[in-house]
């Protein structure tokens, strides 16, 4: 495996807290999180490669971006994932066990594609049809994809805006990028390994939310070991953005327990 640039930036006291963002996005996205627990946690916010400020490897796949990411955390953190970044830490959790104490995972699915034995996911045309728009016009249709993450919530025009915004603070992912990322998430799912999974988890996730629907976090809830699954009422597929207050209480209460 070619590794370039991995970046990972480290902030704050205490902790491990690795923080994993979602498809097209960068480690920007979590400033609220920085803000609100940085004095309680050493934070680890990764950049996905191919994506922010991190390179992006060769062969490009689910195995190989965990251990690029992995090779670069401390020997033990608790993890809080976000949608693709939910999926990373799934895997993750299955490669490397020992490292993750407790995973939280926000919009969190095993298989983000629907399947003939699986409908909490996304219909295959609508992704397919969502890839090949990326091509023809990157801007609109990460406008089109902002909207969607935040359809129906409370302020979405001004959480659009703000979601624009950061993700303008770094250099946008080459659209090669953009679509290694795409096919991880057409071609992975990991059902069958979910009970090999002994980890306490959190799943956090909007009831309005289209892209992982709240029906993927109910499935996770009853197929891990150890899970406790929150539902935020009136939120999309951003709740740490959308519904900062009712999110950070639960991450709070999971968090702080032994």
């Amino acid at each position: 495996m070619k590794v370039n640039l991995m970046h990972i930036k480290k902030i704050g006291q205490g902790k491990d807290l690795v923080l994993i963002h979602g498809w097209g996005m960068h480690s920007g996205i979590w400033e609220p999180i920085i803000e609100k627990f940085s004095n309680q946690y050493t934070l680890h916010l990764v950049d996905i490669p191919g994506m922010g400020r991190s390179d992006s490897i060769d062969p490009y796949d689910l195995n190989h971006l965990v251990e690029a990411i992995s090779q670069k955390l401390p020997s033990s953190f608790d993890i809080l994932g976000w949608s693709l970044g939910g999926l990373i830490a799934l895997k993750m959790s299955l490669l490397h066990p020992q490292k993750i104490h407790r995973m939280v995972l926000v919009g969190g699915t095993p298989c983000f594609i629907n399947q003939t034995d699986w409908s909490c996911g996304v219909d295959v045309r609508d992704f397919n049809d969502f890839a090949d728009k990326l091509f023809k016009d990157y801007k609109s249709t990460m406008i089109n994809f902002y909207t969607l993450q935040l359809m129906h919530s409370k302020d979405s025009k001004f959480l659009i805006k703000k979601l624009k915004e950061v993700n303008e603070k770094s250099d946008p992912p080459k659209i090669k990028s953009l679509q290694l990322g795409l096919d991880i998430l057409l071609n992975n799912d990991l059902r069958d390994d979910i009970n090999k999974i002994n980890h306490k988890t959190l799943l956090i996730v909007g009831d309005m939310d289209r892209l992982t629907p709240k029906s993927a976090s109910i499935w996770l809830e009853g197929h891990l070991k150890e899970a406790r699954l929150k539902v935020i009422q009136g939120a999309s597929h951003i709740p740490f953005l959308s519904h900062s207050h009712e999110f950070f209480d639960h991450l709070d209460q999971f968090l702080l327990a032994a």
